[in-house]
């Protein structure tokens, strides 16, 4: 119940008095329900999971502590709703504008006994409970073994996209229920391509490849990027980028502990690029949340006020990208301690070279 708590210390803050949940991450983050239907209602002193036919028993069974309500054509969520305002004396509720469509905003405005209130939940998961900790390290266990599978894998003269099918599949073989987003495989030039998808491109001699991925287990995410030669670097320049991301990464790992402002740690790792003279080629935040989502809040860019707190998991993951040459970046998953950081992926950071 301390996440219904959570729900109901916003609902206080912002001053409203029930909140409608749209979202199948925080659905299933407060009832059990990972589903793009339904939706989970949370009022001062109830809450509610809300419905169809296809949904209704399993949730029965499933989702402890919520009154389960069907949804059917006769009983319409709005009806539901109006007859929980009506008894619970509703006058105002919040929704999640990212989630719900017009349509459906229109037809609640229209048919509500209440007004309803745009709210943003995006820092209600931020803090991860020891159970979520468990499953995202285990999640990121799971990267570390496909990972080094990779490295005895991958040879030269296979595709980008050949590498991101064993990927999958050892994913799979490890216990990981599915990949937590489009892998990345981006080698030899595109490897500048921060998010260059697989692709039919051959790998070659000579080149950096860098992969960026991560495994859903439980619906819980891990995301760790590599930078590793193909036999030897054919470029000193590469070499030279690579040991600048390496040490920007680093210390900003080391300076990661609760209490630290989120654009502090930005700051660590994009100085120590900028002054190596690569500040233009690094231009994306330097990571971001994770946990049901891959991208959570908050993000460790540079204007982030954010105050890291333990219980936090993070990314960092600095990266220098050179048109016509190619690019490095090295992401690790980053639990926050009062103490400071715990690495949850563990897989080298130095520069590997593949035999291949």
């Amino acid at each position: 119940m301390q996440k219904i708590l959570k729900i109901r210390k916003l609902l206080k803050s912002k001053k409203i008095e029930a909140i409608l949940i749209a979202s199948p991450y925080n659905k299933f983050y407060l009832a059990n329900l990972y589903s793009g239907s339904g939706y989970v209602f949370v009022t001062k002193r109830s809450q509610y999971v809300i419905v169809d036919f296809r949904y209704y028993k399993q949730v029965k069974e499933d989702t402890k502590g919520f009154t389960v309500i069907e949804q059917t054509r006769a009983n319409k969520l709005e009806n539901i709703l109006n007859k929980i305002i009506h008894d619970e004396e509703i006058r105002t509720i919040g929704f999640e504008g990212d989630y719900i469509v017009y349509d459906a905003f229109s037809n609640l405005d229209t048919n509500l006994e209440a007004q309803l209130v745009p709210v943003s939940l995006e820092a209600l998961r931020c803090l991860k409970s020891t159970e979520e900790i468990h499953l995202i390290a285990e999640a990121a266990e799971i990267t570390d073994k496909a990972f080094s599978h990779i490295l005895d894998y991958i040879q030269c003269g296979m595709s980008e996209k050949q590498v991101e099918n064993e990927l999958v599949r050892c994913i799979r073989e490890c216990g990981g229920i599915k990949e937590s987003f489009d892998i990345i495989v981006a080698s030899g030039e595109r490897g500048a391509l921060p998010h260059g998808k697989a692709s039919d491109k051959k790998i070659c001699a000579g080149e950096l490849v860098t992969i960026d991925f991560g495994v859903n287990l439980k619906h819980y995410c891990s995301d760790m990027t590599r930078t590793f030669a193909m036999g030897y670097v054919k470029d000193a320049k590469l070499v030279e980028i690579y040991e600048v991301v390496k040490r920007a990464q680093e210390e900003a790992i080391k300076q990661i502990r609760s209490g630290i402002r989120a654009g502090e740690i930005d700051a660590a790792a994009r100085s120590i690029i900028q002054a190596e003279g690569y500040g233009e080629y690094f231009g994306h935040n330097l990571g971001h949340g994770m946990g049901i989502m891959v991208h959570e809040y908050p993000a460790l860019c540079p204007d982030s006020s954010v105050i890291l707190e333990a219980g936090m998991v993070v990314t960092v993951e600095p990266g220098i990208y050179i048109p016509q040459l190619g690019g490095v970046r090295i992401e690790d998953d980053i639990l926050v301690t009062k103490e400071g950081a715990i690495p949850l992926t563990k897989s080298p950071r130095e520069l590997i070279i593949v035999k291949g």
